[in-house]
């Protein structure tokens, strides 16, 4: 019978050991990750995670800090309440988060991911309010590597830092009150994103909606805002406001929150209508559209504004003076003038609005120029108005005896505005008066004029004398009057 071949003996596989070794290697680092996720999970779960936040936002924020009841759903976590109330030093005086909630993204390099979170609204309180710094002995330092449950080799994959992309928020109120606890600045209902950087600890802010109120100015609704902020400053990289109906102001600047705030910044004016500035009979004679570089300095409250504006079509019209101009010129077009220049330069500090270089032309027929200010109510102006050669030919004396100075294509008097703002008076009016009279008595027969003296106070001395007109004028200043009815229809 044929011999049966003899089984060969199994020998060492090194392959297959090197197999067996790498998957048990990998099974074992699978159950020391699941147990290191278990307990990392297991923390950020309880009581030593909030600590965790607890102090470190305390420290960041150099507040104390109040965090209610941390409730978990899968990777999300909800907080009712997050709430910090600064102790001295603090960028502010309180802040509120309500409705807090954090989509987690796990830990990596040591950082507590958080790539998306969101709060229902916050409330910013920027005072003199403050808390006393707690003493050394009640300060909790936390070991980030402590808590219940957690092995020791397993604590160096704790997380010590947050890492958040972006925070969104669905409605804002940062107010800022003064030493006597009264607004002096209210940003309130702008909903955005923020998204912090807590290396720098420089947040940078976009917002939509919502409006800003300062004592004593209208209602400004925001547009756009972009804005980075640090401890107690906000800097304005981009900013699109409007203001009544139809304005608009585009803004940059800093404003700091410390003490009672400061302002400084740089807005642009467009699209505001004239009769949004004005009260009154004004509203029914002024219209135009006003815009220009406006300048905001000082605190909430004692502001300071100055720049350039202009108005573009502008026109005066219904006012008593350019009517009876009108009639005095035979020139229905001062009835409703028509501006084809009207600009300024303006300062407005408390009650105290000063127009500096002030312009307004309309082609044609007058230019007037100078410096009014504006003290509440009360109204005090030095002025030139030049007039195109012409238009007071109708008016005995004016071109003769008040506008006198010819330069740049008009004829020059000085006007003195003095009164209120709802009644203003000047004294063009009475000069061309004495003038046109003094005219109108220089042709008169010098016997007519003598009999004229008879209702003065004074006489001149002797029968003889001859009768001087301007002596006239000045001291029979009631006869004037008897002469408009005869200028106002020439």
């Amino acid at each position: 019978m044929p011999r049966k071949p003899k089984k060969q003996s199994r020998g060492f596989n090194p392959l297959k050991m090197v197999l067996i070794t790498g998957l048990t290697l990998l099974l074992l680092m699978v159950v020391v990750l699941l147990i290191v996720k278990s307990s990392v999970d297991g923390w950020l779960r309880g009581e030593g995670f909030r600590q965790l936040i607890v102090n470190k936002a305390s420290s960041a924020m150099t507040s104390e800090i109040h965090l209610s009841e941390m409730k978990w759903q899968g990777a999300e976590v909800y907080a009712d309440q997050f709430r910090a109330v600064g102790y001295e030093g603090a960028p502010f005086a309180e802040l509120n988060l309500d409705g807090v909630r954090v989509k987690t993204g796990g830990v990596k390099g040591g950082a507590f991911r958080v790539p998306e979170a969101s709060v229902n609204r916050l409330g910013m309180e920027f005072s003199e309010r403050r808390r006393d710094a707690p003493r050394e002995s009640e300060v909790i330092n936390l070991d980030p590597a402590g808590g219940p449950g957690v092995p020791e080799w397993a604590r160096q994959f704790l997380p010590h830092r947050a890492e958040v992309d972006q925070i969104s928020i669905g409605s804002t109120q940062i107010s800022v009150l003064n030493s006597s606890k009264e607004p002096v600045f209210l940003l309130k209902g702008a909903r955005g994103k923020v998204r912090p950087d807590f290396q720098t600890q420089i947040w940078e802010v976009l917002m939509q909606g919502g409006s800003i109120q300062v004592p004593n100015q209208e209602e400004i609704g925001i547009r756009e805002l972009a804005m980075r902020w640090k401890r107690s400053e906000l800097f304005l990289d981009r900013c699109s406001l409007t203001i009544f109906d139809d304005g608009n102001i585009d803004a940059a600047g800093e404003i700091s929150f410390g003490d009672e705030g400061l302002f400084d910044i740089d807005l642009d004016l467009s699209s505001i209508n004239v009769d949004d500035l004005l009260t009154g009979e004004w509203k029914e004679r002024l219209d135009g559209i006003v815009e220009g570089p406006v300048k905001v300095t000082g605190q909430p409250g004692a502001l300071i504004y100055e720049g350039q504006l202009s108005v573009r079509e502008a026109t005066a019209k219904s006012m008593p003076v350019l009517s009876l101009i009108a009639e005095y010129t035979r020139n229905d077009r001062f009835k409703q003038l028509v501006f084809s220049e009207a600009k300024t330069e303006f300062k407005r500090e408390g009650e105290v609005i000063e127009l500096n270089e002030l312009v307004l032309q309309s082609d044609g027929l007058v230019r007037v120029e100078g410096d009014i200010t504006i003290l509440g109510e009360s109204l005090e102006g030095v002025c030139r108005v030049g007039v195109s050669p012409g238009t007071l030919r109708w008016i005995p004396g004016a071109e003769q005896e008040v506008f006198t100075e010819s330069k740049d294509g008009f004829l020059w008097a000085p006007l003195n505005l003095t009164g209120t703002v709802s009644e203003p008076r000047e004294d063009l009016s009475g000069r061309l008066i004495a003038a046109a009279g003094e005219e109108i008595l220089n042709a008169l027969p010098e016997g007519i004029l003598k009999e004229a003296y008879k209702f003065l106070p004074t006489n001149p001395d002797g029968d003889d004398s001859a009768a001087d007109p301007s002596d006239l004028i000045e001291q029979a200043k009631p006869l004037l009057d008897m002469l408009s009815p005869f200028l106002k229809r020439p």
